[in-house]
């Protein structure tokens, strides 16, 4: 699956210092819409672009919101 990741970090232009978060923010989004984890990154990779758009945002959000915390 990290390969599945790995596309949509570069289809949203997520960061390597962003994409560490994503397993888990798919993780806890997959299972507030109970879907499995690949449906949804799925659906969000290539046929829901504002779904991605969210995802990728809120993945951003939550790594500044890490460095924040670290610091």
């Amino acid at each position: 699956m990290l390969q599945e990741f790995a596309t949509f970090a570069r289809r949203f232009a997520i960061t390597p210092a962003e994409a560490y978060v994503l397993p888990a923010l798919f993780e806890r989004t997959a299972q507030a819409v109970n879907l499995p984890v690949r449906a949804l990154l799925s659906q969000a990779t290539y046929s829901n672009a504002k779904l991605g758009e969210y995802l990728a945002e809120c993945a951003r959000k939550v790594a500044v919101a890490d460095r924040a915390e670290a610091a």
